[in-house]
């Protein structure tokens, strides 16, 4: 299984010198694990990092979306048993009851966040024999040529 790591950034000020910076965001899957990491250096010599399981604070699943692109995690198909439903509740944190509810009519879309989240979702389910599918639901919206913005002779 391979590594994935997604990076992204935000703008923020130091606060030790008051001075602009940017926040460092990093999100991993790494042998079925979901991390995040954020770290901050400044020229004055203050930083931090911070690293744990599970999912980031939003603001850093947004600038990772923006930076990378939205997916959503749609389960088409089950297998008999509860498997994959006990396997959401788990991620999801929600009661059998609300996932199975949620995947009565299917294909069911079951999550929507970041590449790494969406991989996580997708082997999660895979493992527990449900046919699932990833879509791109937007991404950074590229940014005009330079050859684009030439006016026109006349």
């Amino acid at each position: 299984m391979r590594c994935m790591s997604f990076t992204a950034s935000r703008p923020t000020i130091c606060a030790a010198c008051r001075k602009a910076g940017a926040l460092r965001i990093v999100q991993s899957l790494e042998k079925g694990t979901l991390t995040w990491a954020e770290s901050f250096a400044c020229t004055c010599g203050h930083g931090f990092e911070a690293k744990n399981a599970g999912l980031p604070m939003p603001a850093a699943r947004q600038a990772l979306m923006v930076a990378h692109g939205k997916f959503r995690v749609f389960v088409d198909a089950l297998p008999k048993g509860g498997k994959a439903v006990s396997v959401l509740s788990k991620v999801l944190d929600a009661s059998e009851a609300e996932v199975a509810s949620a995947l009565a009519t299917l294909p069911a879309l079951v999550w929507e966040g970041t590449t790494s989240e969406s991989e996580f979702m997708e082997q999660a389910l895979k493992k527990a024999g449900a046919t699932v599918r990833i879509e791109l639901v937007g991404t950074k919206p590229p940014s005009p040529r330079a050859s684009a913005k030439r006016p026109r002779k006349k």
